[in-house]
């Protein structure tokens, strides 16, 4: 049985486009990083090399262009060429892979031998950062449909609802931008 996971905090960043972020160390809840007797009780093996990863914090995002393009920006240091973060992003957000752009892969000079692969310590933020845009996303849609969030479907890269009225998330991804950044509270549900 899997424990249920906490509210994680993203942001909508303000932009003309949709622009959701986590940072690393934010996105994590306080008991994966307090020290407990028991830490085998807490945290997987996952959680503990996520925290181990921590180090050199910076924000992950996210970003839906006017195209329906989505494209990602990880640390640096965090990035190698490693395809699960454009895989969380696809999935999430179900869009076609096509529509992924994934930035190139950069030299791991900064990595030390037995460091945790970056994508570990990011696979959470990138999670984080999908769950705002996608929120954000069948608000703007929902808004524009007048149809509940509830009655709203994200598929191929467009948002539909119930009676087949489709809006493709690049004509949303202007709507869904904000003038300011916020921080909102999203759910993730265990993997």
């Amino acid at each position: 049985m899997t424990a249920p996971l906490p509210p994680f905090l993203g942001y909508v960043l303000a932009a003309p486009v949709l622009v959701a972020a986590a940072e690393l160390t934010a996105a994590y809840p306080a008991a994966a990083r307090t020290p407990s007797p028991d830490v085998a009780g807490l945290l997987g093996l996952g959680q503990i090399m996520t925290a181990a990863a921590l180090p050199g914090a910076a924000l992950v995002s996210v970003e839906v262009g006017p195209d329906g393009t989505v494209s990602f920006t990880l640390p640096p240091d965090r990035y190698d060429g490693d395809t699960s973060a454009f895989e969380l992003i696809a999935d999430g957000l179900s869009v076609p892979r096509r529509r992924v752009r994934v930035p190139p892969p950069r030299p791991a000079a900064g990595r030390t031998r037995g460091a945790p692969h970056p994508a570990v310590g990011t696979r959470t933020p990138v999670r984080v950062a999908v769950a705002v845009a996608r929120r954000r996303l069948l608000e703007a849609a929902s808004a524009a449909l007048g149809t509940p969030v509830a009655g709203l479907r994200l598929a191929a890269g467009a948002v539909t609802d119930r009676t087949g009225r489709r809006l493709d998330i690049g004509a949303l991804a202007g709507t869904a931008a904000s003038t300011s950044t916020i921080a909102v509270t999203v759910d993730l549900t265990p993997r």
